[in-house]
């Protein structure tokens, strides 16, 4: 039997039916089969189509619960079970304000959260069509939490992916990263650029096959950060990669694939290398069909930084299990802040002959923070203590470029017995500040998400989702349960209940990305792509310069090749989806 992921169709009654001949979609699924038989969804409209929005996976029966009806009259609401189409609960719809950051029109409210049955539902609204079937269940982000961590086992380097494991996604093994040139942006006195080093493993970091560093760091610190905040929970986490079965949860053996290539880009002085990529872009091609020589490219402080308080959270999460290969994780986190004292702003300039991905950056007062809060946990040493103390850094929410929330998050789950009382307060109250500051947001939005006008940048998904992130650790530090209810909301808009009225994760969902900006998915040859993966997202910047049919912040994602800036996924996007759900998931238990 085949071990990739796989989940089963649900057939809908005779009132679902309606919706296929309304256009709305051609087949409701809840996640990925070889049997899936959705086409590619590209549309351009004048007008968006009538329809309710909610979670199109579904909801937790403890969870919060709501959706959100496209009508301007004033009335009730009644939800109906799927199999019979008897009316199970009913309730009043709430007036809303109309989003500016939007073109939706008139919204109401209609809120069920005391409604707990288990099964399959609709909401119905006299003149609004039938809403989508959902779901209320226990289990019900158990197959996404798998789907969305097993993505990063499907965007491997260096591996063949077989059968058994990836079912119809398999693929020959591609850049093996065996012999990788130096590139002159990155030589020393002794190390030229005739020098070749091996890099193997890794995950390819976006919709492209390059191995970034800086990227790197913020998606393995989450997905660490995922396991050491719910160990018992991933433990139990089985997502059939070829390491399972062996005793050591999936999710570190999944993370081992990348850590053990982010060791291999300490050049031999301390630094890193900003990233390991070809000089131009790959076309549209399999892995093992990019046949570019790769490169090492330029060092930097971030990257180097990055680097250091990575591994150094790597060293003491794996300390048990593999000892030796932790320590050594941690001495060369020691000898990247080394160079980084004597380095402190490297910054990374793209050369004239690379045409990758930047991840440029000008300041490093927030790596700096991030390293030794990360190093001063995994030592003890009060070597990095006055880089904390001393380091005034104003906590926001964590992005590759902004990451001294990473370290912050640390201390507060790591360290309150190393440090001062007072110290250790100023801390947790600059954290539920940030929390509070984001609280706040969350009524200016009808859809009931703290997401502003700023946030609709590239990767407004991963936005929203290290809000989240940021209350659930609140929640753990202090127990009040509105910051737990407000990620509810944000988990309903990744998965439909959202302006686009897409499920932004591939697979999961009756309306979800079947053309994301993902060589790999776009030259497979098969029809779905890998599901799991988190598209970035709308936002108006348009980047890409692709004929976008809505305009707004909130409305501006197409599902297309094209749209790289809205329509592209990436590990750092993904990382924060894996540790939400997971975290909602074990927090249920």
């Amino acid at each position: 039997m085949y071990r990739f992921l796989s989940v089963s169709l649900r057939f809908k009654s005779r009132t679902f039916l309606l919706l296929l001949f309304a256009g709305l979609t051609s087949l409701f699924m809840t996640g990925c089969s070889d049997d899936n038989r959705k086409s590619k969804f590209q549309q351009a409209r004048s007008e968006k189509p009538l329809s309710i929005k909610l979670n199109q996976v579904g909801y937790l029966p403890s969870g919060k619960k709501h959706a959100l009806v496209p009508t301007s009259t004033s009335g009730n609401f009644v939800i109906k079970r799927a199999t019979s189409d008897d009316i199970v609960y009913q309730g009043e719809l709430e007036e809303l304000k109309v989003w500016e950051l939007s073109n939706d029109p008139y919204l109401k409210l209609a809120r069920f959260s005391d409604f707990d049955d288990v099964g399959e539902f609709y909401i119905d609204v006299e003149g609004v069509p039938p809403s989508l079937p959902f779901s209320i269940s226990p289990t019900i982000y158990d197959d996404a939490l798998r789907a969305a961590l097993k993505s990063y086992y499907f965007n491997r380097s260096g591996m063949a992916l077989s059968e058994e494991y990836a079912g119809q996604w398999k693929r020959p093994v591609g850049h093996p990263d065996t012999q990788v040139n130096v590139h002159h942006s990155a030589t020393t006195s002794s190390m030229d650029a005739l020098t070749t080093l091996s890099s193997e493993k890794g995950w390819y970091d976006a919709g492209d096959y390059g191995k970034y560093s800086v990227n790197a760091g913020i998606a393995t610190y989450t997905l660490l950060a995922a396991y050491e905040h719910f160990p018992q929970y991933y433990q139990a986490v089985d997502v059939a990669i070829p390491e399972s079965g062996d005793d050591v949860a999936d999710l570190l053996n999944e993370l081992r694939w990348n850590l053990d290539w982010m060791a291999s880009m300490q050049r031999h002085d301390g630094a890193v290398f900003h990233k390991l990529t070809t000089l131009e872009w790959a076309g549209i091609e399999m892995p093992h069909e990019d046949k570019s020589q790769r490169f090492m490219i330029g060092v930097s402080t971030s990257a180097t930084l990055d680097f250091a308080a990575t591994m150094a959270t790597a060293s003491r999460i794996y300390k048990d299990l593999a000892p030796n290969i932790a320590n050594q994780w941690l001495l060369q986190a020691e000898a990247a802040w080394q160079w980084a004292v004597l380095n402190p702003d490297v910054r990374y300039v793209q050369p004239d002959d690379v045409q990758s991905g930047e991840y440029g950056d000008d300041k490093f007062v927030d790596e700096f923070f991030w390293a030794a809060s990360e190093l001063f946990i995994a030592t003890g040493n009060t070597l990095y203590l006055s880089s904390i103390i001393d380091n005034e850094v104003n906590f926001g929410v964590p992005g590759w470029a902004d990451v001294e929330t990473l370290g912050l998050i640390s201390l507060l789950k790591n360290a309150q017995d190393m440090l001062s009382v007072s110290e250790f307060a100023r801390l947790e109250s600059a954290f539920i500040k940030l929390a509070e500051n984001i609280t706040e947001q969350i009524p200016t939005s009808p859809y009931l998400v703290p997401m502003q006008e700023d946030d609709f940048v590239w990767g407004s998904n991963s936005v929203l989702l290290n809000k989240a992130l940021i209350l659930l650790t609140a929640y753990e530090l202090n127990g009040n349960a509105k910051y737990k209810d407000a990620v509810y909301d944000s988990i309903s808009y990744i998965f439909g209940m959202n302006p686009t009225g897409y499920s932004f994760v591939t697979g999961y969902g009756s309306l979800t990305p079947m053309s994301p900006h993902h060589r790999i998915s776009a030259s497979d040859g098969v029809i779905a792509p890998i599901p799991g993966m988190l598209v970035g997202g709308p936002h108006a910047g348009r980047q890409d310069e692709c004929d976008y049919p809505y305009l707004k912040p909130a409305d501006s994602y197409i599902d297309d090749w094209c749209s790289f800036s809205t329509n592209e996924i990436a590990i750092n996007w993904n990382a924060p989806l894996v540790y939400v759900l997971g975290a909602i998931n074990a927090l249920s238990q």
